[in-house]
């Protein structure tokens, strides 16, 4: 099967290519002009032969001619009236959806090509699947963020704590990194209060949902009114309708750690983590989503922290498992302080794979090294090519953001996945 979406990073718009967008089927522009110039030509016609009817009396029209004029006219202005009005609403749909740098019959059409592409799932959290979003936006429209509501700490803990209210921070990234804002507004939904006052520590974008929150219910109902207001490509949604997860670990040595922001500064090595209380079920939104789609991506992000505890709620494994999409692994560009130090890309797979029993059948791993300062604490990830026992493939790639080398970059992260061969495909831009 093949999957139609446009190549973000296609060569400029040729005139040829402009053409072909404006004769192509679905575009929604030909039929009205074509209504619009016909209707005009039978108006000004059927007015111009009674114009020549009453000037010249040797000339009779009779009843039925006038009759039908009359008619025709009528229909003619009918006519112009409805085509001019989709016209209007073709521009305006089209100034919508207009790309920078684009005309509107170029943007519309690549719009068609990403509502008939790929569906894609985003599993995970955090930084890393904000960053993989903002980079398969431009492939497809069809896109579900499933995002961990078990964060604790900062603006979000307190938010929750306050409201008892899902934690808003990683749904809040994944908004805006599915939206198109303008950089001031993107800043402002950035913008953390640093004065000392009740807001100290408090994210705009998490006060944005918080408000939301009281005003519309819950939790899924908010994402939903926040990605019409802020014009995002896809959706979020929240893994859970619970609002009260808890992340829970236990060290090798056996120490219990409470709470996911603790868990991410604990000093001694992982053995397992699980989610309280345990009964927890899936969205069910969520599940028809992973039936659904066509290739699911788990990741980038902390392990432990933002990946895992989407797969710890009941329901989503063996729904990824049932699912006939492809299931992609991202490992991280570099391991994480406390939480993943020391880890290779088997010992991230492995981890995850013992946690979820979710199979694998392609795993990114980035080619393009650094040695990243070693305060950082945060050495590059080396690639491999195989691993034993693993029956998926690896697809070994530069994924790398040069300006910060412990993060993945977004359109190379999403060119990599959607060039995956299986996937089959074909940009509508040459």
């Amino acid at each position: 099967m093949g999957f139609y979406m446009s190549n973000p990073d296609t060569s400029p718009v040729t005139l040829l290519a402009r053409v072909r967008a404006f004769f192509r089927i679905g575009i929604g522009l030909k039929r009205w002009l074509f209504i619009l110039i016909i209707s005009v030509f039978i108006l000004v016609s059927e007015i111009g032969l009674m114009i020549i009817a009453f000037l010249q009396p040797d000339l009779t029209m009779g009843g039925s001619g006038i009759a039908i004029s009359t008619i025709s006219i009528i229909i003619s202005f009918s006519l112009i009236f409805i085509s001019t009005y989709r016209l209007y609403i073709w521009i305006v749909n089209g100034v919508r959806h207009k790309q920078i740098g684009l005309d509107i019959l170029t943007s519309l059409s690549i719009k068609i090509d990403k509502d008939k592409a790929v569906k894609v799932v985003a599993i995970g959290g955090g930084t890393g699947q904000s960053t993989l979003l903002r980079g398969i936006k431009h492939w497809t429209n069809n896109i579900t963020a499933v995002v961990t509501i078990t964060d604790d700490g900062g603006s979000s803990g307190n938010l929750r704590d306050d409201l008892d209210m899902p934690p808003p921070g990683d749904a809040r990234s994944c908004l805006i990194a599915l939206s198109e804002l303008d950089p001031i507004l993107e800043e402002m939904f950035l913008h953390r209060f640093t004065a000392k006052s009740s807001l100290n520590s408090h994210n705009m974008g998490n006060l944005f949902l918080a408000a939301l929150y009281q005003k519309v219910g819950g939790f899924k109902q908010v994402l939903e009114a926040a990605g019409d207001i802020l014009s995002i490509t896809g959706k979020v949604v929240p893994v859970s309708n619970m609002t009260n997860l808890k992340l829970m670990a236990e060290t090798k040595s056996g120490q219990i750690i409470d709470g996911e922001s603790s868990i991410g500064l604990v000093s001694q090595p992982l053995s397992r983590v699980w989610i309280e209380p345990a009964s927890a079920i899936a969205d069910q939104s969520v599940l028809e989503a992973i039936s659904n789609a066509g290739v699911i991506v788990i990741g980038p992000g902390s392990l432990y922290t933002s990946i895992i505890p989407n797969f710890l709620v009941g329901g989503i494994s063996d729904a990824v498992n049932s699912s006939s999409a492809l299931k992609v692994f991202v490992c991280n560009v570099a391991t994480q302080p406390h939480e993943t130090e020391s880890y290779d890309v088997e010992k991230h797979l492995t981890v995850f794979q013992e946690h979820t029993g979710v199979d694998i059948d392609h795993v990114v791993v980035n080619c393009n090294i650094k040695d990243n300062p070693e305060d950082w604490h945060q050495p590059a990830v080396l690639p491999i090519w195989h691993m034993d026992g693993f029956r998926g493939s690896f697809l070994v790639d530069d994924v790398l953001d040069e300006s910060m080398p412990t993060r993945h970059d977004p359109r190379k992260l999403a060119r990599a996945i959607m060039q995956i061969p299986s996937l089959s495909v074909y940009t509508s831009r040459k």
